[in-house]
Order: C-alpha cells, then structure tokens, then sequence
C-alpha cells in the first residue's frame, strides 16, 4: 500500500515538473516594479506614459486617480511588451497621479506612481500656406513645395497633413506625395511618366483634432517634342531608329533642349518627293502632339518642305488645347505663307489659321534671295529676350514679319521684326506661340543655348 502512493506522488511530482519544462518557465515569484516611469501632458487633455521593460511581467495594470480620490482602472491589461500608453478625454487644469504595476501569475507588484498636471487649454487654430502655389514639372520628375504650418504661442495639439485630388497617388499615371524635412514640411511631388500634361490642382489638408484647413497647389506638367522637318539625310531615314541626326540644326537644336534639362521626344517628318503639296510627307499629327505640353519645329536651310496643309491644321489643334506652347523656328513656313514674296502682306489663305489667328501676325515677309550678312538680333526690352543679343551668320534668306496688336517683339534686326511672341493665345486664351523667321543652324551653339533658353520660359 505505502508502495502505491509513493510510486503515485512520483508520477504527479513528474508530470508537474514536466509542464514546467525549458519551454513554458513559470514564475516563481511576482515581477518587480519598473525601473522607469514618466507622465507627460502632451496636451490640456491628453497625457504620455512610458516605461521600462520588466523581466518576467506578462502584462501591466495602470490606474489613475486625481488629488487625494481612489485609482481608478485606466487600463487593465496592458501586454508585457508594452511600454507605453496614452491617456486621453483628461481635464485641462487637472492633477493626476498615475500607478503602473506588473503582473505575472505569481502575483503582482506593489505599484511605481508618478504625477503629472494637464496644462490649461491651448489654441489648437494654425494657418497653412504653400511656396509655390504653382510648379512645372517634367512628366517623371519630381518637383518640391514648402508648407508652411503657422501656431500661436499657447498653440495646443499636432497639425498632420496629407495630399489630396484626382491626380494624387501611386503609380506612372499618377503624382505622388511625401512630406519630409526637419519640421515636416517639405512636400516632394513625384510625377509619373504617363501623367497627362496639363495643369493639375493638388490639395493639402492639414488637420488638429477638429480644425482642418487646406491650401491648393497646381503643378503644371510638361512634356516636350521637337519635330524634325529640315530634310537632311536622317529625314530621308525617317523610319531607321539608328539614323543619327546630321545636320547642324538636328544638333544644334537636341544640345539646347539638353542644356536647358527639357527632355524630349522627336518627330522625324520624312523625305518629300516633289517638294510641294501634296506630294510632302505629313509632320505627327493632333493626336500625336496632344500628350505634349510644348513643341519645337524646326525646319533648317530646308524651305520647299515646311509645313504641309495637314501640318498646319495640326499645329492649330494643337496650340487650341490649354496651356501649350509652340516654338516655330522657320524662315521657311514664314516664306511661304507669302509665296516667297519680299514685301510685308497678310500670310495666304491657308497660313492663316496658324500665323495671324492663334500667332499673332498681322503681316509677314520674306527676306531678299540674295545672300544676307550677317547680322545681330537685338532682344527687346521688358521680354524674355531683354539683354540677349546674338549674331547671326551671313544665309541666303531670313523672314520677317509685323506682329498684330497683343503680339511681343522678342528680336529685332534693326527695323525688322525677326522673332514674335503671343502669351495669350488658342481656344482658352492659356497657349503661346513664339515665331521666329531665322534658323537655329546659323547661329552658334552658346547662342542657341541661351536663345532657346528663353523662347522655352516665355
């Protein structure tokens, strides 16, 4: 019999022993109290309580009460690897003390306090404001705002801000926010490649408890195309992606896009036959250029082939969208719009629509047949050319023109007015079209540098 219960106390001594293996240690004895504990008023009605881990607590209790009541529970299980908690709905003015406590299954400890007194009501009220409101960005690039977030003194609360509008998100179609910076503030703008161009109206929200305020801001995305209309030998290869560009005006013009960081895509018009219409090839047309927000022609030494009837009409459609710009570098479009003729006159009939309606010439000319000198084009005061003056070499013709009322002068040589500018044009009144009657080819490349340079900011 003393056999049996011996061999039986045994066994439950095991199995006890068992559940207690290297796995599942139980505690013999309850936790100690944690080393650090803090209470901060982050507001007039919210505190921040942080502590220290505490080997062995499976969980913590915290209790609160004010000036001399009873705790009351707070929180009655917070998780062991919890070490932090935020104690909100307080009362402004207020003295509270706080207890923390660990707990295992052994039992519990006797408790750490700390007292901490919520600060009178602040002003949770701010102001938002953007610099700049308005950007230009390159479809995949990124541009970057300062959002500026204005507190009073007694200022009471955080003010978090986020990205809102029908172009903001993630992706190639989309403009993608983050906010950065010391303070923040620093809103960088990631604009996809397959972004449409175009302005688009982005929206920041920045909310305190119940205040919210907003600011817009406009990025405005480009995306350029040149189109290649001088028919030198890569026109005659238009189809062959590996026929590099040969002319000087094919260079010339590819470097000043380079130099002023304005990606581009190119337009190679190709080869004509018999030099007039119809027998010139079509440029790219309205559906082509309508996912740019900026084109250059150009059309080089080249005159018999600028510009077919479909070119023009396109060129129009184009310029009709909002917020376009086109940059027309050709004597020859300006020659033929008057048959070659070297008096000033109202373009012909089918100039019309593209050079006086959305250009804004009265009249325009072509220069004498002779080989010209050289010459210098003069920038005009209070435009985007002011200061540049850049010479030109000695060429067989160059076109001139006589802007209608609304037009700029941007070059003159001496009485003749060689470059044009209209800020306010097509079917909203928000595109610009800049005409120049001189080639990008007879000047030097410096000079086409900062001469484009200008022309791309007007």
């Amino acid at each position: 019999m003393h056999t049996k219960k011996l061999t039986l106390g045994l066994l439950a001594l095991t199995l006890s022993l068992a559940s207690c293996g290297p796995g599942n240690p139980v505690p013999v004895t309850a936790p100690g109290n944690p080393t650090t504990f803090t209470a901060t008023a982050t507001n007039s009605t919210a505190v921040l309580l942080n502590w220290s881990a505490v080997p062995d607590a499976s969980n913590f209790t915290l209790e609160r009460k004010t000036n001399s009541g009873e705790y009351a529970m707070v929180a009655a299980s917070v998780p062991g690897n919890t070490l932090s908690y935020s104690d909100t709905a307080l009362t402004p003015s207020t003295a509270y003390t706080y207890r923390l406590k660990a707990v295992n299954s052994a039992g519990t400890s006797s408790g750490v306090e700390r007292d901490v007194t919520t600060p009178a009501p602040g002003n949770p009220e701010f102001t938002l404001s953007a610099q700049p409101t308005a950007l230009t960005v390159t479809a995949g690039r990124s541009g970057s705002a300062q959002i500026a977030v204005t507190r009073p003194a007694n200022s009471e609360g955080s003010v978090t801000l986020s990205l809102e509008g029908a172009s903001a998100g993630s992706g190639p179609s989309k403009i993608q926010g983050a906010f950065g910076g010391e303070a923040g503030t620093l809103l960088m703008l990631n604009v996809g490649a397959e972004v449409p161009v175009g302005p688009h109206t982005l929206t920041v929200r920045g909310k305190n408890g119940s205040i919210e305020k907003t600011v817009q801001i406009t990025v405005n995305v480009e995306r350029w195309a040149i189109v290649d209309d001088d028919d030198s030998s890569n026109n005659s290869n238009a189809t062959n992606p590996a026929y590099v560009p040969d002319s000087v005006a094919d260079k010339a013009i590819r470097a000043a896009m380079n130099a002023a960081d304005r990606p581009f895509d190119v337009f190679v018009v190709p080869h004509g036959t018999g030099g007039y219409e119809p027998d010139i090839p079509d440029g790219p047309s309205a559906t082509q250029l309508s996912k740019y927000s900026g084109v250059v022609y150009y059309s080089g030494s080249s005159f018999a082939t600028a510009m077919t009837n479909d070119d023009l009409a396109s060129m129009s459609t184009f310029v009709d969208a909002p917020g376009r710009k086109l940059i027309l570098l050709s004597s020859a479009v300006l020659r033929n719009s008057v048959g070659g003729r070297n008096q000033l006159q109202v373009p012909d009939e089918r100039f019309r629509p593209l050079l006086v309606a959305r250009a804004g010439l009265a009249q325009t000319a072509s220069g004498e047949t002779i080989t010209m000198p050289a010459y210098t084009l003069t920038g005009q005061a209070n435009t985007v050319t002011q200061g540049l003056n850049v010479p030109v070499a000695a060429r067989s013709f160059r076109s001139y023109m006589t802007p209608a009322a609304g037009t700029q002068t941007l070059f003159k040589e001496n009485d003749q007015v060689i470059a044009t500018g209209k800020a306010t044009t097509g079917a909203g009144g928000s595109s610009k079209v800049i005409v120049a009657g001189f080639e990008i080819n007879d000047v030097a490349q410096a000079d086409a540098n900062a001469l484009l340079g200008r022309f791309l900011n007007f």
